[in-house]
């Protein structure tokens, strides 16, 4: 296996600290000895700290788009997009746990630049969400009044996951998907479309 990039060690030792420490609270000596270079060298793979957290944020959003996109086009019911998506969105957290911290959590921190940028990534990503949302709502699968706030009530309580998740805990991953996924349909479902249960 060939051995990671000097500059990909680099980001992923900021993508560690920025997860633990935060963006603010962690220095360039830090991640240049978490990355054992000398301090001065890492400006020979990056011009700024802003640069390493742009590159770990684009890293996470494009994960998580990669979860979203085929469960929004595929050809499946509403319910059970609602369903693999819950089970994609915390699996990407799981599996990549400082990325997803770091895409969650330090959304302040970036320039006007940065955060444009971070912004449309984050859209990028909600519009899978507003697809199924709104298929349902169409196929009267969804009673929804505004779905986008539905989207912003289903993202939060997700989004949570990264700041509880203990992986050595007596729930895997997959249970607590099904647990979550479970709540959200039973939020999202017509009550005027009730199962025969």
């Amino acid at each position: 296996m060939a051995r990671p990039s000097k500059k990909t060690e680099i980001v992923q030792a900021a993508a560690e600290l920025f997860s633990t420490k935060g963006f603010k609270a962690t220095t360039v000596r830090d991640i240049a000895e978490r990355a054992g270079i000398l301090s001065g060298s890492l400006y020979a793979h990056i011009d700024t700290k802003e640069d390493l957290l742009l590159e770990i944020v684009r890293r996470a959003a494009g994960e998580f788009a990669d979860a979203m996109k085929p469960i929004a086009s595929a050809d499946l019911a509403p319910e059970e997009k609602v369903r693999q998506a819950v089970h994609a969105h915390l699996g990407v957290i799981a599996s990549s746990r400082a990325w997803s911290t770091v895409y969650l959590d330090e959304d302040t921190a970036f320039s006007d630049a940065g955060r444009h940028e971070v912004r449309q990534l984050r859209r990028s990503y909600e519009h899978y969400w507003m697809q199924i949302l709104e298929e349902g709502q169409a196929r009267h699968v969804f009673s929804l009044d505004d779905p986008a706030l539905a989207r912003l009530f289903i993202l939060s309580a997700l989004n949570g996951f990264h700041r509880w998740y203990n992986p050595e805990g007596k729930l895997m991953v997959r249970d607590i998907a099904d647990h979550y996924a479970d709540m959200v349909i039973k939020m999202l479902r017509n009550s005027a479309f009730p199962s025969d249960s």
